[in-house]
């Protein structure tokens, strides 16, 4: 019974995660204003494919299916390189709304498709090159081992934990120091900015 409950969240989650990014892919495909945001388009085209990807393996992984080294190994490629692209893209975007924030006319003469390509192509590169180091380093072609399953432990060894405290400094703390400094700095420039412009004048006849 609890598998089952839990199986059908898996779903229901996953349904939402297609449903939300596919809307908000299509609305800024089809509104050529909106087609700026190339970034938040990026990301939820990360997001969407997670969804369409990771969801299913992760439920087949689960099952008896879930012995092959094969689909482990894919499923383990799928979840580090998405994962990793997902964090960087959210780094960027943060970035790239600091640089449109703080340093607007540098933004607007700098920022331009081929920069916002050349970004992207360098996150899929880093996330490609991450993904690949357990998947052709250390997992042993037979099975996992007993208890471990098709996770990033599937060899004993040393070199895994490296490798996942090297995922959770570069992929997590640092995006997260990342993302709260440029916040912040956004946050103290609007503040700022907000004091320079006063309060708005009140219209003769209107009570303030």
């Amino acid at each position: 019974a609890a598998r089952a409950v839990g199986l059908l969240f898996m779903v229901l989650l996953d349904l939402t995660a297609l449903v939300g990014n596919a809307a908000v892919v299509g609305v800024i495909a089809r509104t050529p204003a909106l087609r700026k945001f190339v970034f938040v388009f990026h990301l939820c085209l990360v997001d969407l494919v997670a969804a369409l990807t990771l969801m299913p393996l992760e439920m087949l992984v689960g099952s008896a299916l879930g012995g092959s080294p094969g689909l482990c190994r894919l499923y383990l490629f799928l979840l580090v390189c998405l994962s990793s692209a997902c964090i960087l893209s959210i780094s960027t975007l943060s970035l790239e709304r600091y640089y449109s924030v703080v340093h607007p006319l540098r933004y607007e003469a700098h920022m331009t498709p081929t920069l916002a390509a050349g970004v992207l192509a360098g996150v899929w590169l880093k996330a490609v090159a991450t993904s690949l180091v357990p998947v052709l380093g250390w997992l042993s072609p037979e099975r996992p081992h007993a208890g471990q399953g098709c996770s990033l432990r599937w060899s004993p060894g040393a070199a895994c934990k490296v490798f996942v405290a090297f995922l959770a400094a570069f992929y997590f703390a640092l995006p997260l120091l990342v993302i709260v400094v440029t916040y912040c700095r956004m946050f103290r420039v609007a503040r700022v900015a907000a004091a320079q412009r006063g309060p708005q004048p009140t219209r003769l006849g209107e009570t303030p």
